[in-house]
């Protein structure tokens, strides 16, 4: 009941999207600010072959579906848009880039990441990814992984992303959003001077690891979460037969992964 109340009323507007959102996560992060074995905030990705019930490696695989499309190398630059926890930032260093920065609009959710990293490669700022404070042409790669759903503007978004990635880098991208209006949003992309590389539906892999994960999330909600609020909290869990695993189920919602590059202008070096 609270958690469908809360979404409806982040849909009203944009602002209000981007209000209710970033008090969600200041609020979580406070209640769990000790619990620095949870780093990943995600639903997970796994494929036919995947068995593990492993809550972190299910969430790490959504990061290695993206990034294994790539090149990596010890000179890449990477930004993490919507970093949470810092789970996915750290795990980025398995493919030994030259830096890895995480921005998150959640002050508590930085203080977090700054107490628990401590690689010297890895960098966490407080930021809003509508207005991104890097210069232009700063990374090499940008990722965003099931976090643009929180954005008041996902074009202005798109913009900031074309703006700070270096010519021919890639915006790795995954996110789910109603299947009635995803058709516009690799036009936004394009749009805002991204070229299209490829553009996948993983829904049945994310759905799969809603299950397998299942066991995990239901023995941690029972204890951290006191009992009147656990299904509310379940359904931001994405727990089998919550209000999202079953948008996902009857096809109402779309969980797409997208690789995108900016294009290199003639005057670009």
């Amino acid at each position: 009941m609270i958690s469908k109340l809360f979404r409806k009323l982040v849909d009203l507007s944009p602002k209000l999207s981007l209000i209710g959102w970033k008090y969600f996560y200041e609020l979580t992060a406070q209640l769990f600010k000790k619990m620095a074995s949870w780093k990943f905030m995600n639903y997970g990705y796994a494929n036919e072959e995947t068995t593990t019930i492993d809550y972190d490696i299910l969430c790490g695989n959504l990061y290695r579906h993206l990034f294994d499309q790539t090149n990596i190398n010890n000179e890449t630059s990477i930004l993490e848009v919507g970093c949470g926890r810092g789970g996915g930032s750290e795990l980025l260093l398995e493919y030994n880039p030259k830096s890895v920065t995480g921005i998150d609009f959640s002050k508590n959710v930085i203080k977090f990441c700054q107490q628990n990293y401590h690689d010297a490669r890895l960098k966490f700022v407080v930021g809003n990814a509508e207005h991104l404070p890097f210069s232009n042409n700063s990374f090499d790669v940008i990722i965003n992984v099931e976090s643009s759903h929180c954005y008041g503007n996902r074009g202005t978004f798109f913009k900031e992303v074309a703006r700070t990635l270096k010519p021919s880098g890639y915006f790795l991208y995954a996110d789910f959003m109603s299947r009635i209006h995803y058709p516009k949003r690799p036009a936004q992309l394009q749009e805002c001077g991204l070229k299209l590389l490829s553009e996948q539906e993983i829904t049945p892999q994310v759905l799969k690891s809603m299950q397998l994960s299942q066991t995990y999330k239901e023995a941690l909600l029972k204890k951290i979460v006191i009992k009147p609020f656990r299904k509310s909290i379940a359904d931001f869990a994405g727990l089998p037969g919550s209000n999202i695993y079953n948008k996902f189920a009857n096809g109402d919602t779309v969980y797409f992964s997208i690789m995108c590059s900016k294009e290199k202008l003639n005057n670009e070096v």
